[in-house]
């Protein structure tokens, strides 16, 4: 049977102690329900399906005895004990309802994705927990494939947990030992081993353990092993503050003995090296004020070719990162901004800025007119620092810049978006001249280098954009497996016209610095958006394009489901053109096809179609097979370009998942 033994017993029996007890000592009533209830020497007991309620808090097990006069429960036998905080399982527990201290055995707990299980438990409070002989996982089966085992562990519900001699157990196996550990439970990620086989590092394991120092402070070690390079170590610092307005700060540090540090994959020349290699980079961004941030921005590494060699990813992005320190002044309208930048790594060229001092002001409107204007001025201490045993001379310059413009957006007949614009742009530089650079291709044994006085550049450029828009709804188009719910369709023909008067200074008289250099795609026609100021020179051209969507409805919005951006240049006179004298550029597809969260196809493609010109085309097809299998396949094209050598590149990667903890990922590369 079932008996209140608080709720009814005391009362009857006691009536008067125990209400006043229960409105001095405890907010709520306890609630008792047992198959067995029984009172002896003022202890109730309850045996058999036993649950206890106080508050938020619920208690079952198979023994139960409540001291009224101390208020400490205690329970025996397969204990459970949940409350909005947290959930115990234990062997034996002692409660105490007015100062929440408790004690376990044999306990066990979740604070997802954590599981934590310990021999012993002592609670002083609801805000902390010390676990003798326990262990902390995220694996989430009876025998875990991997764990942290500690002497000591402290609990900080919501918070961290902190280790003391601590292991780290990969199945029954210790593979590295702490003594001091601090584990946020509120980072999801912990710690990753990856297995793997490359021909340039052989047979590897590159392992992360991540560990919170403190609230705001947390630690990555890096334990890797190369078959053919050796063993490496690095140790990441992150300070990352609960508010964004105070900032953040990263620190990376990487070294290794290379056994074979001049191993080189690719069919390009390489320097010799030596096998101590190393990596330190330091990122931060501190708000000085509100309205005021201090960035950093370091990097520091033993040779030329140390991200390639072991942070491929990072190389692909960034294979020359810079160094630097920037002061921000943000306002309503404008951003200043001081900057320093130099050659921290001699064998990188870099282009230094000892300081940079600039000025920019955003679009706004101008007197309450329909004209806006948008400006930046800016003066910089400039060198050109090549890397060390180039046969290049450094020369540097003083340059002042400023760049004005005016706008006047405007819509004709309720449908015609037109934008006029018209610009100015001064430059001041105390050195000009002329520089041939010697490279590989034109064979010279040294740069020619030929200074001249100060010179001023004056530019001038009028613009038009102007664009308008179609669109028709299909509602009857319904295909729930391509994602379809209605269609619109949406065209929109544009075209930009841009015209920059011939400079003052012809850009092969003037010292180059910011210097536009030749890649496949088309370059900007507007300013700022074309920012190399150095290279500035007289152009009048037309581009002409049309884009298409395809929208849905999904999830109560708008989707694009099918993006195809077309659009050429007709060059009645451009400098940067890579086939001088042609009259239309390549004409340019940029296509983004996305009928399901599943699926998604990106071809970016320019094709010679009305004059001479190269082709090329990028294709990658994203497949998310199902939940535990992830596939991408990608083409990189590029043929009769007059500057990059013809390349057919294709890459496949993918990834299994056999479990929430384990899985399996391959990438491949292959030119053909």
């Amino acid at each position: 049977m079932g008996l209140r033994i608080l709720g009814y017993i005391f009362l009857i029996l006691f009536p008067t102690v125990l209400q006043g007890q229960f409105v001095k000592r405890g907010e709520f009533p306890v609630e008792i329900t047992a198959g067995e209830t029984r009172f002896e020497g003022g202890i109730g007991i309850a045996d058999r399906d036993v649950v206890i309620r106080y508050g938020d808090l619920t208690i079952y097990c198979d023994h139960a005895e409540y001291d009224p006069d101390s208020r400490e429960v205690i329970a025996r036998g397969n204990v459970r004990i949940f409350n909005d905080r947290y959930a115990f399982t234990a062997d034996r527990a002692i409660y105490n309802l007015d100062t929440k201290a408790l004690k376990l055995t044999q306990f066990g707990g979740q604070k997802p994705p954590f599981e934590i299980v310990g021999d012993t438990v002592y609670s002083p409070d609801l805000n902390s927990f010390t676990i003798g002989n326990g262990y902390v996982t995220t694996s989430d089966t009876s025998k875990p494939d991997y764990q942290i085992r500690a002497r000591t562990m402290r609990i900080y519900p919501s918070n961290r947990v902190i280790f003391s001699n601590a292991t780290l157990f990969v199945g029954r196996i210790p593979v590295f030992w702490f003594p001091y550990v601090y584990q946020s439970l509120n980072e999801q990620f912990s710690y990753s081993l990856a297995p793997g086989y490359n021909s340039a590092w052989g047979v590897y394991v590159v392992s992360l353990i991540t560990f919170p120092l403190s609230e705001k402070l947390s630690a990555t070690l890096h334990v890797d092993l190369r078959s053919a390079r050796g063993p490496a170590l690095g140790l990441d610092l992150v300070y990352r503050a609960r508010d964004q307005s105070e900032g953040y700060a990263r620190l990376q540090t990487y070294g290794l003995d290379d056994l074979n540090p001049n191993y080189n994959e690719t069919s390009l020349g390489r320097q010799h090296i030596g096998p101590e290699r190393y990596r330190v980079t330091f990122k931060a961004r501190t708000y000085i004020t509100s309205d005021i941030a201090a960035i950093a921005n370091m990097t520091l590494l033993s040779d030329q070719y140390m991200l390639q060699d072991f942070f491929p990813g990072e190389f692909s992005v960034d294979p020359q990162p810079e160094t630097y320190f920037e002061l921000v002044k943000y306002g309503e309208a404008y951003t200043l901004t001081a900057l320093l930048r130099y050659q921290a790594n001699a064998f990188f060229e870099t282009t230094e800025r000892l300081p940079e001092i600039s000025w920019e002001v955003a679009r706004t409107p101008l007197f309450n007119s329909p004209l806006f204007y948008e400006a930046t001025t800016s003066a910089a201490w400039l060198e050109r620092a090549f890397p060390f045993g180039s046969p290049n001379p450094n020369y540097n310059t003083f340059r002042f810049d400023s760049f004005h413009q005016i706008v006047m957006p405007m819509t004709l007949f309720h449908w015609l978006s037109v934008v006029p614009g018209s610009v100015i742009r001064e430059t001041y530089y105390d050195k000009t001249g002329e520089f041939v650079e010697a490279t590989a291709e034109n064979g010279l044994p040294a740069g020619i280098l030929n200074v001249q006085g100060n010179r001023f550049r004056f530019i001038y450029n009028a613009g038009l954009e102007s664009s308008f828009k179609l669109s028709r709804a299909y509602e009857n188009v319904q295909a729930r497996w391509l994602g379809l719910d209605g269609l619109r369709h949406i065209i929109q023909p544009y075209a930009n016209f841009s015209f920059v008067s011939s400079p003052t200074v012809a850009p092969q008289n003037i010292l180059p610095f910011d210097r536009y250099i030749t890649n496949t795609w088309l370059p900007p026609i507007d300013f700022p958006q074309f920012n190399s100021v150095d290279s500035i020179n007289g152009e009048t051209v037309l581009r002409v394009g049309v884009r298409n969507r395809l929208l849905t409805r999904r999830d109560n919005s708008a989707l694009d489901w099918f993006d195809l951006d077309t659009y050429f240049d007709v060059d009645f006179d451009n400098p940067y053109s890579q086939f001088p004298g042609s009259t239309f550029s390549n004409v340019f597809n940029r296509l983004r096809f996305t009928p399901v969260p599943w699926l998604s196809l990106a071809v970016d493609s320019q094709l010679p179609l009305f004059d001479r010109g190269f082709t090329e085309v990028n294709t990658s097809l994203d497949w998310t097979v199902n939940p535990n299998l992830y596939v991408r396949l990608g083409h990189r094209y590029l043929y009769e370009n007059p500057n990059l050598q013809d390349s057919s590149d294709i890459t496949f990667a993918g990834y299994l998942r056999f479990n929430e903890n384990w899985g399996f990922s391959i990438y491949e590369d292959y030119e053909m």
